[in-house]
């Protein structure tokens, strides 16, 4: 519990009455006495001044008067002085002149009698004021101080894991910046709270994924490998068989640790991209290549379309890995003597590569999963992995580009690259 000086949570000098309300308060008072006094001290000296110069005037006057009338005896002129003769006529002779009697019977003017008053009530303003500005004082630092102890309660809450505050509804205050500043970044670790938990979860998903990807293939060579140790009479081309198999699945287990390789290294942002203009066609071309037996193997036709002098700026070896990945997925679901299409136009904002088979075609439920990593659909081969797809959507993100796709069931897909120029 607080108390009267200190908050165990918000340390030393809890309340209002801390350590810089009484700061505050100290040189506040000794600014007003600095002020005080020397006004009052210029006061003083200015009525000194003139209490010598009306001296000295009297001095003057009381000497003319000796050498014109020396008859006149000193006696009776320092009676005149006491007060002991009569005064009125001269008292108004010299009221005209702006010449008064104080209640101690020494002359002064009238402007000395104002600044005397003046000096004397100025203690009572200022003692006035200060009485006023320390309870002003002391209700700002009451108000600042629960605003203060408020935004603490909130990062209180913060730090336990309790994103869901409100510190909107500012008044226009010194804190209403901090207190927006603390609402952004309250925002912001919700964020990153809610995308921890939502990575974790597509770790363990994705573990899961890894381990049943590798748990099947190397079953496969495990069971293939005992029967070859276990059978040495085997006939030679059933172990032929077995030996092409167990290449198979290794092959396939290689692509996908090389694909999460590649596909981890561009999460982590460790790959840099050696961005350069790129002739478009013969880019493609090579990937055709590469999949030149594959589309022999399924007996499709690769077709490409497109003009010899367009360019795009991008990564060339990272560019062929994405588009080797989408045109063999386009070749896998083709039918045999089917054709798979590649072409390329561009206009003044962005350029586009389509890639369009014939075959099966994508559910539209299956359409809004198909680019998520693992995902394999209902039509997948049975060394299809779902990997694929994804890394050539990373990689055409980094890249500046987008990836979209349209599909019938029955009657094919259509992938789309989009490379927008401004990039």
């Amino acid at each position: 519990m607080a108390d009267r000086k200190g908050h165990p949570e918000t340390g030393e000098g809890g309340g209002f009455w801390n350590r810089e309300f009484r700061g505050l308060l100290v040189l506040t008072g000794l600014l007003m006495l600095l002020g005080m006094g020397g006004v009052w001290l210029l006061v003083g000296n200015y009525c000194a001044l003139r209490d010598r110069e009306q001296l000295r005037a009297v001095a003057a006057l009381l000497n003319s008067v000796l050498e014109k009338y020396p008859e006149t005896s000193e006696e009776e002129l320092v009676a005149i002085l006491n007060g002991k003769a009569e005064s009125d006529r001269g008292e108004r002779l010299l009221g005209q002149y702006g010449m008064l009697l104080n209640r101690e019977g020494i002359d002064i003017s009238g402007a000395d009698q104002i600044l005397r008053r003046l000096q004397a009530g100025l203690f009572l303003w200022g003692a006035a004021f200060f009485c006023v500005l320390i309870l002003v004082l002391v209700f700002y630092f009451r108000r600042r101080q629960r605003e203060i102890e408020e935004l603490c309660g909130y990062v209180r809450q913060v730090s336990r894991g309790n994103y869901n505050i409100d510190v909107t509804g500012n008044r226009d205050t010194e804190l209403s910046s901090l207190k927006n500043e603390l609402y952004k970044v309250t925002v912001l670790l919700k964020e990153q709270a809610a995308g921890a938990v939502k990575s974790r979860r597509a770790l363990a998903d994705a573990m899961a994924d890894i381990s049943h990807q590798l748990k099947t293939p190397l079953t496969s060579v495990r069971v293939l490998t005992d029967n070859l140790l276990e059978n040495e009479g085997m006939e030679p081309d059933v172990r032929s068989r077995f030996l092409h198999e167990i290449s198979g699945q290794l092959s396939g287990v290689t692509w996908l640790i090389n694909a999460l390789l590649r596909i981890s290294r561009l999460d982590a942002g460790v790959v840099q991209m050696e961005v350069r203009s790129l002739a478009l066609r013969a880019l493609l071309e090579e990937v055709c290549s590469r999949l030149e037996f594959l589309s022999e193997l399924r007996q499709v036709t690769l077709r490409l379309k497109m003009e010899e002098n367009i360019r795009i700026f991008g990564d060339d070896g990272w560019l062929k890995e994405a588009f080797l990945n989408l045109v063999k997925n386009a070749l896998e679901h083709s039918y045999s003597g089917g054709e798979v299409e590649i072409m390329a136009e561009e206009n003044q904002v962005y350029t586009q590569v389509s890639i369009r088979d014939y075959g099966e075609g994508v559910d539209v439920e299956e359409q809004r999963h198909l680019f998520e990593r693992f995902y394999r659909g209902k039509t997948a081969g049975k060394n299809s992995v779902g990997i694929g797809l994804a890394l050539s959507k990373e990689i055409i993100g980094r890249q500046g580009g987008y990836i979209s796709m349209e599909s019938v069931r029955g009657k094919g897909t259509v992938f789309f690259v989009k490379f927008l120029k401004c990039h």
